[in-house]
């Protein structure tokens, strides 16, 4: 609760980006909505505003990261149906870094992209940007399976279990993914890291 409504401008692509993805996760939202709750239902659910709700769906809000966990948990939805639509050829092995399917959340300059081909798979892989200052401690995430993060640029701090991790540049981390576990970016610049899990944690929100 309490992310402005208007989008603004964060370094972290254009503004017609940005309005593409935000329409894209309320249209989403509002498709996995309709037929099994009301807006007020939803917000009750998962502990948002209904205002703020019915902004996203209409494509003019900006929510922040952990308020898309909280509503995709609430509607039983994987972040992963948010991703950029699958390639036609499901067989596909080869996925080029130019044609990676990716999902932005524009309030906060997250950017998720898919190294495997789809999200139908045993395994999976996601390539992650955490933006300068990014406080993860309400997008606290846990789900069954187990869990390996390298950081490939920056320093990230991660919090597994209640505790605490510095990663730099190199740097890996394997856990138990039924672990409450969440990042932080304490640093200037933009980090990036890739998690591989099993089974693939894109099910849920990462």
């Amino acid at each position: 609760m309490g992310e402005s409504p208007t989008v603004t401008a964060n370094g972290n692509g254009d503004a017609t980006d940005r309005d593409f993805w935000i329409a894209k996760i309320g249209a989403t939202i509002r498709e996995r909505r309709v037929g099994r709750f009301t807006v007020e239902d939803l917000a009750e659910r998962a502990g948002v505003s209904a205002g703020l709700i019915s902004q996203i769906e209409r494509g003019i809000g900006n929510p922040s990261f952990a308020t898309l966990l909280r509503l995709a948990s609430s509607l039983d939805l994987p972040l992963a149906t948010m991703f950029n639509e699958p390639p036609e050829d499901r067989h596909n092995m080869l996925v080029r870094k130019a044609d990676r399917r990716r999902i932005e959340v524009p309030s906060q300059g997250v950017v998720m992209e898919l190294i495997v081909p789809d999200t139908e798979r045993k395994l999976g892989v996601v390539s992650m940007t955490i933006p300068a200052h990014f406080d993860g401690a309400n997008s606290s995430d846990s789900h069954e399976g187990e869990e390996c993060v390298i950081v490939q640029s920056g320093s990230l701090v991660a919090t597994v279990g209640g505790q605490e991790f510095s990663l730099e540049a190199g740097d890996s981390l394997t856990y138990d993914s039924s672990l409450p576990h969440w990042w932080h970016n304490r640093t200037d610049s933009a980090a990036v890291m890739v998690a591989i899990s099993t089974p693939p944690s894109l099910g849920r929100a990462h």
